[in-house]
């Protein structure tokens, strides 16, 4: 039995050069890994925030705090997380109720940086306006009477044919 071993551990199960090659590819991997920095993956932040009316406030009021937010959102955003390389920030209006999307702000982090203008960079829902009720729809256009008067014509009154006796109504009977 000894025997046996001796003679398997003689032999060669993996070449040398073979062994030689893998072990130096993987220290060659092993140092570039801990050596080259991580990459970094830049991503896009998206925020919906929901902006409730105040009583009395007009939509144009509305919409320039929610522009308001919307800056502040993005700044904050590109401030919190260096990886943010675009920011999308919707803002959701609430009114009587209602509730419609507002204004898109979408920008990226070079653009905010050169120009952080919250107006110059947002999309704006054209129907909010109407979908919150901030002003009243428009009544369908109601039928007004005809109030012309139409010239009045006199009833038509029985011809006399020639040749024909003209045919009399019946009287009531005088009974004596």
């Amino acid at each position: 039995m000894i025997t046996k071993i001796a003679s398997i551990a003689r032999k060669q199960i993996v070449p040398l050069s073979l062994l030689v090659l893998l072990g130096g590819a993987g220290v060659t991997w092993l140092s570039v890994a801990l050596v080259q920095p991580q990459t970094a993956l830049a991503y896009t932040a998206r925020v919906d925030v929901s902006l409730t009316s105040q009583t009395d406030e007009t939509y144009e009021n509305f919409l320039r705090r929610g522009e308001a937010v919307a800056r502040a959102a993005a700044q904050r955003s590109f401030d919190g997380d260096i990886l943010v390389t675009e920011v999308a920030i919707t803002i959701v209006g609430e009114h009587n109720g209602e509730i419609a999307p507002v204004l898109l702000l979408s920008v990226s982090r070079q653009d905010w940086k050169n120009r952080p203008d919250a107006q110059y960079w947002a999309t704006y829902f054209s129907t909010s306006k109407l979908l919150l009720n901030f002003e009243p729809p428009i009544p369908p256009p109601q039928a007004t009477p005809d109030t012309s008067v139409a010239p009045s014509e006199p009833p038509l009154q029985p011809q006399a044919v020639p040749g024909i006796p003209p045919r009399l109504s019946p009287t009531p009977n005088s009974s004596p």
